[in-house]
């Protein structure tokens, strides 16, 4: 673990003279720019236009510190870049209050940002990166938002708290730092769909820091996904809402609901991911969270692989709704490029389904075909990977063809006549000779669904008859 002194960390350097770029073209500036408390803007030939003394915008890129000692005012970046020698801070906010900064690409500083009791900060959808201690960093300040940046490659954090309480981290790419979040003697502060991913040593590490919430969050693959020290935390939001995504957690979620038919999936794995004795998430995600909008297709099964051209098949859909709040939205089966049924369902939140629909194969023509399921991408669903998946494959062809091999023959006879007597049992969806507590190893062991080639849930003498009246037929008779 890395020795930290407190002493030493919240030093900060004098902010020395750095120079100023305009339109691209490095252009000297007499040194620091301020935001003055009157409103004014000096040096006069820094590029930040105002008309209004509120609304600050960036007409060039910047090559100095600047320090803003102005409250109820927004700073606009416009994508313009502050950029620095490796000293001074990018922004410094000392003791005053309400103000913005937002849209700018800002490197190579101390800090790119740094907050000394300074409160009712938003600090929004900025790039930060390349900063030799923290890309932003608060010191005895509170009820500050960091929301919507871009923080990466800092030496130190990419975001550290010191003696800092109440505020809000939420929808922050944290990614490459030596530490992603790091919090030191910091109470009650909301973090919150966060991407926490590859930082050097921890993902967040808490330091005498107790009492924050922090759930909705990825943690990927950082080398040490949380350190704690004297703290005890929240790390999830209940159920079934719940906690956060662990990229080195490996527990399933087998949760079964009323249905006995379906799983009961929930998103949630079904044990509580353990950080310490004091500090659990016990409501682990078993995928990243994608906002509070997010449904998935988990997975489509065939009740067959072979059919005979004019008879039915099931085609299962399971999809699960990972999102805070109920659902409707349209799921759609697809044979290749053609639609077999459509349907509207609504989902609560945390829970699944299954889906199933029928396809009749009258009129089909005979051949291979990949299952495709859809679901309607839902308005602000941020994770739509898992909104369309094509899984599993149905071959149509001759009646009495159990294989596939596109002919009659003996291999069929004795696929039927292996199965003989088995039924479907509608607990597991699986073809048995017995139930499955049957004491015999040998008819324990499910049959094929081909061999039902009526699909009428039972391999009996039907399903021989018409293996006899097609046999020698091929594909090509």
């Amino acid at each position: 673990m890395r020795k930290v002194t407190l002493g030493i960390m919240l030093t900060l350097p004098l902010l020395g003279m750095l120079t100023l770029a305009f339109n691209i073209q490095p252009i000297r500036a007499s040194g620091t720019i301020y935001i003055k408390a009157d409103g004014s803007v000096d040096p006069l030939t820094a590029p930040i236009w105002t008309v209004d003394n509120v609304t600050y915008t960036f007409t060039g890129n910047i090559s100095d510190s600047i320090v803003v000692e102005r409250s109820n005012i927004i700073i606009d970046g416009a994508g313009y870049s502050v950029e620095g020698d490796g000293s001074g801070d990018g922004f410094s906010i000392y003791s005053i209050s309400n103000v913005t900064i937002k849209t700018a690409n800002i490197r190579g500083f101390t800090y790119s940002i740094y907050l000394e009791s300074a409160h009712y900060i938003a600090i929004s959808g900025n790039n930060i990166t390349a900063n030799n201690y923290d890309g932003i960093g608060l010191y005895d300040s509170s009820n500050n938002t960091i929301s919507g940046n871009s923080i990466t490659v800092n030496n130190w954090f990419g975001i550290g708290l010191y003696y800092s309480s109440n505020n809000t981290i939420s929808q922050n790419n944290i990614t490459n730092n030596y530490d992603g979040i790091a919090l030191y003697y910091s109470l009650n502060n909301n973090i919150s769909r966060n991407s926490v991913t590859n930082n050097a040593e921890y993902g967040i590490a808490l330091y005498y820091s107790s009492t924050n919430s922090i759930f909705h969050n990825n943690f990927v693959d950082n080398t040490c996904q949380v350190y704690i020290e004297s703290s005890v935390n929240v790390w999830d939001d209940g159920y079934p809402s719940g906690g956060n995504y662990w990229s080195n957690y490996t527990e399933i979620d087998n949760y079964r609901g009323s249905n006995q038919n379906d799983p009961g999936s929930d998103g949630i794995c079904d044990t509580a991911y353990t950080i310490d004795d004091n500090n659990r998430d016990n409501y682990p995600l078993t995928k990243p969270y994608g906002g509070p909008y997010d449904i998935g297709i988990i997975n489509t099964t065939t009740s067959k692989t072979v059919v005979g051209q004019g008879y039915n098949l099931n085609i299962r859909i399971k999809i699960i709704n990972y999102g805070i709040g109920t659902e409707t939205f349209n799921i759609t089966a697809y044979a290749n490029t053609t639609v077999i049924n459509q349907k509207h369902i609504t989902l609560t939140s945390r829970n699944s389904s299954i889906i199933i629909f029928m396809w009749s194969t009258t009129g089909v023509a005979k051949g291979n075909y990949t299952i495709t399921a859809n679901a309607t991408i839902l308005l602000s669903e941020a994770d739509t990977t898992d909104n369309t998946l094509t899984d599993g494959w149905i071959i149509v062809t001759i009646l009495g063809d159990v294989n596939g091999d596109s002919e009659v023959d003996v291999f069929d006879k004795v696929l039927v006549g292996a199965a003989f007597g088995a039924s479907y049992n509608t607990t597991d969806g699986m073809y048995w000779h017995q139930p499955p507590d049957f004491p015999e190893p040998c008819p324990y062991c499910p049959h094929n669904p081909n061999t039902d080639l009526n699909g009428d849930g039972t391999i009996d003498v039907f399903d021989k008859v018409i293996v006899g009246a097609h046999f020698g037929e091929t594909s090509t008779s």
